[in-house]
């Protein structure tokens, strides 16, 4: 079967080499004192995107590199290519990353031979470019990182890949410095380099990817390069004792620290914390306040949606929210994929995701989140809402069972639903059109739910509802039911007068309705109480 499938590879790979690519190139600052132009240059593949970050040297540079071991460089790269086009390849990866070498070195009119390589399925525009000094030294760190599918901790986890299927490197790691780096110091830099890297990681609470209650010291394919300078002091060893060795260390890890927030969406504990000062009205003792974010999504501005979502839930902490709701869709809009498409939706959890974990566990509040997903293992696409807990743990997603009509076309349906534990509380997810028949919130009450949460999109239309859905469901499975609804309008739909609305043992007992958006709240004391609170 492995023959059978190498043999299928070799004409997709010299597909690959033979298509064009259109190059573009941008460039990046360097200190002048580093003696290095950098740029990153972009091109295309089979549709699939390649970047390649090219640093070239005013001279010959002695140099030292765990792809290639000791050379005297001209030139360094760091070339990514997506993560689709590295599956593709499978073992002819190491061939291709030999073929862009060579292209790379012939367009700066260099031997192949003084350029030292590394390759990743990290995306360069996630790069992070790091500068250290102190008196006459300067260390410039360029790294690339991702560590969701691939970290290891070393002494732990087994090793499975033998010589020529190597993966594509994940943190890889170049160093340049300012002075010169004896043989010995470049080999020492190694150390240090990693040891920043792994505290990186480490503070960064980072799980292995197999081994999942123990903390990653890495991943199995981590690279790095590290440059000489040419001017004085000569430095002939680079550990943490010494200025340089310091520098570099500490270079590396605020590097590696930023291009995992990028990429991944890990943070530092406590770097996601709001500072505003709380403002909203006392909670009696036991309350939950749970903040309806009735927001206005801008169909396809997923990058304005996300930046709503998180003023949202910065203004629902200052208010004393506990948990935080948001509309069906809120990252997308409703009728986002006939603007913007599908393609760009990475599996979950994406980076995005993450980041929301680390906001909720910095300022210990609970976020469920209507957003794309991307299912990790097979690639289908559904229309979901995704769990996170105050201690920023990444509970799942929560899948619609019944999309609709042509705007949800590009999302499958998914299974019954399974509460999510939060609070010590069941709360059972249902997505705007989930709520129509009594099925779906009757399967959560039998798996225990505790209360019901329904994220919508969904404008009172006469034959359409919701009418008194949300009361039925309420009444039928003994429930308190919780509909965040949204605001606004899109050329398709008016959801100007959406209501969010809180319902309990068949009866409303709180609407909410904001033509343009906003956020309520509402106090719940775990039981059969519900309060609206005003925060004006």
């Amino acid at each position: 079967m492995k023959s059978f499938f190498a043999s299928c590879l070799r004409p997709a790979l010299a597909l690959l080499l033979a298509l064009p690519a259109i190059a573009l190139a941008v460039d990046l600052d360097l200190p002048a004192e580093i003696g290095a132009t950098a740029q990153v240059d972009r091109s295309e593949r089979d549709g699939l995107w390649e970047k390649t970050l090219v640093v070239r040297f005013a001279g010959e540079r002695r140099a030292l590199s765990t792809s290639d071991g000791p050379l005297t460089a001209r030139a360094a790269l760091n070339q990514a290519a997506h993560p689709l086009l590295w599956m593709k390849l499978g073992a002819d990866g190491k061939r291709y990353s030999e073929e862009r070498r060579a292209a790379t070195a012939g367009r700066l009119q260099l031997p192949p031979a003084a350029v030292a390589e590394m390759s990743t399925a990290a995306d360069m525009d996630n790069l992070a470019v790091v500068t250290r000094r102190h008196g006459p030294l300067t260390v410039t760190v360029l790294a690339t990182a991702g560590a969701k599918s691939n970290a290891i901790r070393t002494g732990v986890d087994a090793g499975a890949y033998i010589e020529g299927e190597e993966p594509a490197g994940t943190i890889n790691i170049m160093v340049l410095a300012n002075i010169e780096l004896s043989d010995a110091a470049l080999a020492r830099a190694l150390i240090t380099i990693t040891e920043g890297k792994t505290a990186a990681l480490e503070d960064l609470k980072v799980p292995s990817s197999y081994t999942k209650d123990v903390q990653a010291t890495g991943t199995g394919t981590d690279s790095i390069i590290v440059v000489s300078g040419t001017a004085a002091p000569r430095a002939t060893y680079t550990g943490g004792h010494s200025r340089i060795g310091e520098l570099i260390g500490k270079a590396t890890y605020a590097a590696v620290v930023e291009a995992l927030g990028k990429q991944n969406g890990y943070f530092l504990p406590g770097s996601k914390r709001f500072g505003d000062a709380a403002a909203g009205p006392a909670k009696a003792a036991g309350d939950l306040r749970l903040a309806l974010l009735h927001l206005d999504p801008v169909p396809g501005d997923i990058a304005g949606n996300r930046m709503r979502i998180e003023a949202g839930i910065r203004a629902a902490v200052r208010h004393g929210a506990d948990w935080v709701v948001t509309p069906e869709l809120a990252e997308t809009g409703y009728n986002f994929a006939k603007r913007v498409g599908t393609d760009w939706i990475a599996p979950f959890p994406d980076a995005w995701i993450s980041s929301l974990a680390a906001i909720a566990r910095d300022n210990g509040v609970a976020l469920f989140v209507g957003f794309a997903e991307r299912d990790a293992q097979t690639g289908k696409l559904h229309n979901s809402v995704a769990a996170i807990d105050r201690s920023g743990r990444i509970l799942g997603a929560y899948r619609k069972q019944r999309p609709v009509g042509q705007a949800e076309a590009w999302s499958l349906a998914g299974t019954e639903g399974t509460p999510f534990m939060v609070d010590g509380i069941a709360v059972g997810t249902l997505i705007c059109a989930d709520a129509w028949r009594p099925d779906a919130a009757a399967q959560l009450a039998a798996r225990g739910a505790q209360i019901l949460l329904s994220p919508a999109n969904w404008p009172p239309v006469e034959g359409m509802g919701p009418g008194d859905v949300w009361e039925k469901r309420s009444r039928e499975t003994g429930l308190p039911l919780i509909a965040v609804n949204r605001g606004g309008r899109e050329p398709e739909l008016d959801f100007s007068l959406g209501q969010s609305a809180v319902s309990l043992k068949g009866k409303r007992l709180h609407s909410f309705t904001a033509a343009e958006g906003g956020i309520f709240y509402v106090d719940w004391n775990r039981r059969q109480r519900f309060r609206a609170v005003r925060t004006d």
